[in-house]
């Protein structure tokens, strides 16, 4: 937020309205998609009690792991559309120059050219290549803060919750209808000895 009021006041690249309109898309797009990414997160480390393990033992592992999350996330929502510039060969098919196009950024970090076995999930991968924030121009402002927020959060619960278990069976979980982002109602979790 400091390089935004910079260019308001610096460098009058941003009004006051779009630096307002910036700084409170990333306090909410920054909330509501990584309190997302920690619940779906969580959900998917638990159905991997190996790994949990892993991350207990080791918790120099979390900050890969967080990186091997975010490549199996099932955050979802839509990318923004995309305009081709030129026409683009395909799969044997012609986009012409000027369409829009939607990229699928879940599919493409299950890339098995990129990923060995792209469909296990193995804290220790390096993962660092998955497309989860976008790329290039359309990567994500807050990425780095989501890393430092689900390295933290993880550290916290693998680290100060032993035991951490479903409270109740996966199949009950309940997501929130009609939301752009893949979200659970709630996460319900029990600690401690069994």
């Amino acid at each position: 937020m400091n390089a935004l009021i910079a260019a308001r006041d610096d460098s009058d690249r941003l009004s006051e309205q779009e630096l307002t309109v910036m700084c409170c898309t990333l306090l909410i797009g920054g909330h509501e998609t990584t309190a997302n990414q920690i619940n779906l997160s969580l959900l998917l480390l638990l159905d991997h009690p190996g790994e949990v393990a892993r991350l207990r033992a080791d918790p120099g592992l979390i900050p890969g792991a967080v990186e091997e999350l975010l490549r199996c996330s099932r955050l979802g929502g839509l990318a923004p559309a995309r305009v081709t510039r030129e026409d683009v060969q395909l799969g044997g098919v012609t986009i012409p120059a000027g369409e829009q196009v939607i990229p699928l950024f879940a599919t493409a970090n299950r890339d098995p050219s990129v990923f060995a076995d792209p469909d296990r999930f193995d804290v220790t991968r390096d993962a660092a290549s998955h497309l989860s924030f976008g790329a290039g121009v359309h990567h994500c402002l807050g990425a780095q803060l989501v890393r430092v927020e689900l390295q933290e959060a993880f550290r916290g619960l693998i680290g100060r919750l032993p035991g951490l278990r479903l409270a109740v069976p996966a199949t009950e979980l309940e997501f929130k209808p009609g939301m752009a982002i893949h979200s659970l109602r709630e996460l319900p979790v029990l600690w401690g000895e069994p």
